[in-house]
């Protein structure tokens, strides 16, 4: 190098140097506010307004730059400062993998967003009933338009129930995970997200969601939660429940939708797993759209009054449907477990106590292509308890393209359902189809259309009693065609004033005065190889279930 290059050396390095001075002091004031941080104090605390874009620019912050102080009683402060911090500069706050806090209770609000993938908090111990670990109560949304998101992510959420004293009785039901709360004061709605959570050992609830809040919960999971993993109390309200799972665990339910405020609620579910019982009861004019249940070991109760409720493509246990008057059930399988100890009924649809409020027939309940089948059906366990797989009591019920399979004692039994439709069904069961009106609950009319037996059918039709006042009951038999052995009935003493309308094909070996047919009146029989010149095919002129009178219309 020359000389008077070498001279030139320091001048190039100065330049060099001042161009690079602005990033050098935003970085040492950086390093100054996270060590104001890492000292306990919190960036707004400290940091200059460049240190604050600076942060914003990153988008998240970490729950490690806010170390616990020594006035905190647990993790409950800092996790509150930085939550403070975070919506005041607009930062998402990430609880670090394989972090575990202890907290009382956390006001979080609108906008906020807190990810801790491999985090656990949990409840701390002895919190009163009214312990809720994350919550808007206190910081409630109030607008006219909805709100920003609040997302909860990827944490377990344990509640601590073994230490927390006695709640079996509820004595801790308002115990909560997360606490979903808007005004009412104005028509804007809460908005929130949870997603990929856990929650567990809950006295009360996982996640609850109250009124004025829309709720999206997201590919979570809940073990051991009192009342159930997911909550909701209070309207109007949207619950969106997508993927999720409620474990068995030692106690529990996996969900509770029971509103006891004002206002419709939307409730959506699109793939849940429960092995706890779930319970839908929202007020008037509240929609529910379920997909893709699966209930296992549990009771799913849906109280239905003056809502529109459909369950798709899912496959339940024990069933009970009361006070509906629009629930529909598409493609669904309803798995009946049978008891050596007690009668069992696999599904129930009733109404228990609004008879006065609408006419019978306005409670109004559809299963189209559904199917009702035993737990043990392959390997089934020898009882003599009763097994009915369809209950029926009050209101009107139709079934269309149904399938009840073989080892149940009755398929559907009708206790005063005023209207039955049962369309395109098959029935593999001992007794297929039993009716019994009622003084208080009277059976108007039951259509059998298309109606097909299996091999174990005993029994196509129970009377079991009549009405003695007018309008007496309707009973019609049309589109079946049977077998001669599939043609009888029981309780013909029962059947009294019930009129009988049946246009039913018989088929049969012989001439069915000879060989001796049950039959309705109206029905026709109908040889099975013809013979030429001979009568191949005769109309019931009696009703007997053992032979009726059968007069030729044909062949003769």
């Amino acid at each position: 190098m020359k000389n008077k290059d070498l001279l030139l050396l320091p001048v190039i390095l100065m330049s060099l140097l001042y161009a690079k001075m602005p990033e050098m002091a935003q970085m040492l004031s950086t390093n100054s506010a996270l060590q104001g941080m890492i000292n306990g104090v919190a960036p707004s605390e400290t940091a200059s307004g460049q240190t604050a874009d600076v942060q914003a620019a990153q988008g998240e912050i970490s729950l490690d730059e806010f170390p616990k102080r020594k006035t905190d009683k647990d993790d409950t402060e800092r996790i509150q400062r930085a939550v403070d911090y975070c919506i005041a500069h607009d930062q998402d706050l990430v609880f670090p993998s394989g972090g575990s806090y202890t907290v009382r209770q956390v006001n979080i609000e609108a906008g906020l967003r807190i990810v801790g993938y491999g985090a656990k908090v949990t409840l701390a111990d002895d919190q009163p009933k009214s312990a809720r670990m994350f919550t808007t109560q206190n910081r409630k949304w109030e607008s006219a338009e909805d709100s920003d998101y609040l997302i909860i992510e990827g944490l377990t959420l344990d509640g601590n129930c073994w230490n927390q004293g006695e709640f079996m009785n509820y004595e801790k039901e308002q115990q909560f995970g997360i606490f979903f709360s808007g005004s009412l004061e104005k028509k804007g709605m809460l908005r929130g997200k949870v997603i990929n959570c856990r929650f567990q050992n809950w006295c009360a609830d996982g996640v609850h969601v109250y009124t004025n809040a829309d709720v999206a919960v997201i590919g979570c999971s809940s073990i051991n939660c009192f009342r159930g993993g997911i909550v909701a109390s209070g309207s109007p309200s949207n619950v969106r429940i997508t993927d999720f799972v409620g474990e068995k665990g030692a106690f529990g339910t996996a969900m509770d939708i029971e509103i006891d405020t004002p206002g419709k609620v939307n409730l959506t579910i699109n793939a849940m797993q429960a092995y706890r019982d779930i319970d839908i009861s929202m007020p008037e004019g509240s929609v529910a759209t379920v997909d893709k249940l699966t209930v296992v070991g549990g009771l799913t109760k849906i109280y239905g009054f003056k809502n529109e409720i459909t369950v798709s493509d899912s496959n339940i246990g024990q069933l009970d449907v009361i006070n509906a008057t629009d629930c529909v059930f598409n493609n669904t399988k309803i798995t009946v477990t049978p008891s050596t100890t007690q009668n069992v009924i696999g599904a129930t649809v009733s109404v228990m106590d609004s008879f006065s409020e609408l006419p019978q027939e306005d409670f109004y309940t559809v299963f189209n292509d559904c199917t009702f089948e035993r737990s043990d059906k392959d390997d089934p366990v020898e009882t003599d308890k009763g097994l009915i797989a369809l209950n029926g009591y009050f209101g009107k019920v139709t079934l269309n393209d149904c399938t009840f399979g073989k080892g149940f004692k009755t398929g559907y039994y009708a206790l005063g359902v005023a209207y039955s439709a049962i369309n395109n069904v098959t029935f593999d069961c001992d007794t297929a189809v039993a009716m019994k009106p009622l003084v208080w609950a009277k059976v108007y009319e039951m259509v059998l259309d298309g109606v097909r037996y299996g091999e174990n059918t005993s029994v196509p039709f129970r009377f079991l009693a009549y009405m003695e006042t007018k309008p007496y009951t309707t009973v019609v038999f049309k589109n079946m065609t049977l077998d001669s052995v599939q043609a009888g009935y029981a309780g013909d003493a029962a059947i009294g004033t019930t009129r009988i309308e049946s246009s039913r094909i018989i088929l049969v070996e012989s001439d069915p005065n000879v060989a001796g047919v049950a039959g309705f009146a109206g029905d026709t029989a109908v040889l099975k190889t013809p013979v030429d010149g001979e009568p191949h095919e005769w109309v019931a002129s009696t009703s007997d279930p053992v032979a009726a009178e059968w007069e030729v219309s044909k062949g003769e």
